[in-house]
Parts: structure tokens; sequence; C-alpha cells
């Protein structure tokens, strides 16, 4: 199921994944199996969704965002993918540019942000508001800001 007006560049959709109204799924995206795209979501460029997972509405996962199996993405997140953000300057040819991964079964709570170039651990849990600036590790829970 994909909402008419979602926005759908070249991209690849597994069986099963629904897609609501106004998302936007971009070139080079590869999403997984049964997964839900909620309303409003930006899925950037060669983003990376495992199967099972639910992306909820009004969220942004730019380019360079992998996530595995199972993993949950709340409401309003924001991913980010440069390091140190510039208007000066190619981003992605400088050591600007940080891949973030998001492991198999954890979840992120509401209105949080991830700053790239880290690794959110197997079944580990960000809680709502949370700005994540170090690798969150297996297991584990943190919250707050900086999320500890």
């Amino acid at each position: 199921m994909i909402h008419e007006t979602a926005i759908i560049d070249d991209c690849t959709i597994g069986e099963g994944t629904k897609i609501w109204a106004f998302s936007h799924i971009s070139s080079g995206a590869v999403i997984g199996n049964n997964c839900v795209i909620g309303e409003g979501v930006h899925i950037g460029p060669n983003v990376v969704i495992g199967n099972n997972c639910k992306i909820q509405n009004h969220s942004i996962l730019y380019e360079g965002v992998q996530l595995g199996n199972n993993v949950f993405i709340g409401p309003n997140v924001v991913t980010t993918n440069d390091f140190r953000p510039s208007v000066k300057g190619d981003w992605k040819e400088s050591n600007r540019y940080r891949k973030t991964y998001f492991e198999d079964g954890c979840s992120i709570g509401a209105n949080s942000t991830i700053i790239c170039g880290v690794t959110i651990g197997q079944d580990s849990l960000v809680g709502a508001g949370s700005v994540v600036t170090k690798n969150v590790y297996k297991g584990k829970t943190v919250y707050g800001n900086p999320a500890r």
C-alpha cells in the first residue's frame, strides 16, 4: 500500500510495506518487507531499512542511515549526516560525511536527534527528546541531552 500523495523515486520497496501520505522515498533507498512508513516521512538517497521496521510520522532519515530489522523510529526523529555543517565546501567529499547505524531491535523515542557517525546498538532504547552524540551499546537505555 502506497498512499497516492507519497513521492516514490527510483528505489526498492519490500513486500507488505505500507507508505502513508506525503512521505518521500528518495532514489536508491532500499526498504525491507513489512515496514510501516508514517505520514510525512523523508527517506533520503541510498538509505537502507531492514524488515519489520516502523518509522513514525514526520521523521527524517538522511543519506548514510542504515536500519537493521525490527527497528522502531518514533515521530519527529531527525538524523544527520554532516558532522560539521557549513555552506562551504563539498560535504560528501570531506571528512564531514558520516554514516549512522541502527542495529536490530533498537527503539528511538519521539523528537530525538541522532548526530551522524554513531551506532545505536541492538535492542537498545533512546528515550523521547534525546540528543544522541555517542554510540549506544547493545541493550542499553539512554535519554537526555546529551543522551546518557
